[in-house]
């Protein structure tokens, strides 16, 4: 039995029977206040009810830091955002949160445990089977999601107030910017020619597009004779889905690129390449996505192992510490220092504005300071 009693200010307070102690022979009752119409306290009672019959329901006061993560995950997260961040926010609270915290019941949750979470973790915070702790921006990730899933309980009106926001996370390390010069470029691009990753890093670097982008490429977005390229989805993995092509994350990542002649004859062979290969295997259903960049047999390449193909070759070239996102920020610098307005540049790579590109590449900016000294000195002599 289940009924409803108006608290005044807009809220509810629900109150469920189940049954009775069998000791003390009293009704035990659950008890929830809600905000909002009569109707809307309603449907959360029906649910509560459906909870209750069904054992899944945790009293608010029996309620644990473990429980509140996986309810904000699956009833939150998983609607909300994209599938990538779910899983990295998934695996960094079952892995790392829920072990440490996950134990202590939400109202007995305090700042000093947040604080002991946090200085563990950056002193022996590793699970790769190494000594040592996790960088501050990690266990700042880490604050980050503890904090959001709590402002969700507060919501639910599980807690008062988030503990979280007492303790100041680890400040956020600089990335230090790595990028090859023109030097390192040819050297890549000699040590992986007659490789399948050949090609693809050519493309990368003329072009600044992320891996996924690439990987999310089709021929209908490419024209040739115009000479562009329309970015309009990426290729991502997620667990127990596989491949995915997804829209990109922001409207400026949605953009029109404008490519070089060489990008232009690179992207012929490959289509060309392509074209063969369908001949021979007698197989219409290759590369069934019409890929710019598929495996030899048409399958949809795993952003994974390109990214290892990757890896082999920097190692080789003697540039091990070179990430395939590099090949991006090499695009970028190479531009820069050759004197593109940085509006072209960040337009190319999709940044949201000027500013962003102008942080992240500032160590080209001195250069382009002399440059333009030096400019003017040939436009404007002193008499």
């Amino acid at each position: 039995m289940a009924h409803l009693r108006k608290k005044g200010n807009g809220k509810w307070q629900i109150i469920v029977e189940v049954g009775r102690d069998p000791i003390t022979g009293k009704r035990n009752r659950k008890y929830k206040t809600v905000e909002g119409t009569k109707k809307q306290a309603e449907a959360v009672m029906a649910k509560l009810i459906t909870k209750i019959d069904t054992g899944s329901y945790i009293d608010p006061k029996d309620m644990t830091v473990a429980d509140l993560l996986n309810q904000w995950l699956e009833s939150y997260c998983k609607p909300n955002l994209q599938p990538r961040s779910y899983e990295s926010y998934k695996m960094i609270t079952q892995k790392h949160l829920i072990p440490l915290l996950g134990r202590i019941k939400l109202q007995d949750l305090k700042p000093i445990h947040i604080q002991n979470y946090q200085t563990r973790k950056l002193n022996r915070g590793r699970q790769d089977n190494k000594s040592g702790g996790l960088s501050p921006t990690t266990v700042q990730n880490h604050h980050h999601i503890l904090s959001q899933a709590i402002k969700y309980g507060i919501r639910l009106q599980l807690l008062e107030n988030n503990p979280a926001e007492v303790i100041k996370a680890p400040p956020r390390e600089e990335p230090q910017l790595q990028y090859l010069d023109r030097k390192g470029v040819e050297k890549v691009l000699e040590i992986s020619k007659g490789k399948w990753i050949h090609e693809y890093i050519f493309v990368a670097i003329h072009t600044g597009m992320r891996r996924g982008e690439m990987l999310g490429l089709t021929w209908d977005k490419v024209d040739l004779k115009g000479r562009k390229v329309s970015i309009v989805q990426a290729a991502q993995r997620v667990r127990n889905e596989g491949i995915i092509f997804k829209k990109p994350k922001t409207k400026s990542s949605k953009r029109l690129i404008t490519i070089s002649k060489g990008v232009v004859e690179v992207l012929k062979r490959i289509k060309k390449k392509q074209t063969e290969k369908r001949l021979k295997l007698k197989n219409h259903s290759y590369n069934k996505y019409n890929l710019v960049f598929c495996e030899d047999d048409g399958r949809v390449c795993n952003p994974y192992t390109v990214t290892r193909r990757w890896n082999r070759i920097a190692e080789k070239a003697g540039y091990p510490d070179i990430r395939l996102h590099d090949l991006r920020h090499t695009h970028a610098t190479l531009l820069l220092s050759s004197g593109i307005h940085p509006k072209v540049v960040q337009e190319r790579l999709g940044h949201k504005n000027i500013t962003t590109t102008l942080n992240t590449y500032s160590h080209v900016v001195p250069t382009l300071q002399r440059e333009a000294a030096e400019r003017l000195d040939n436009i404007v002599s002193y008499k």
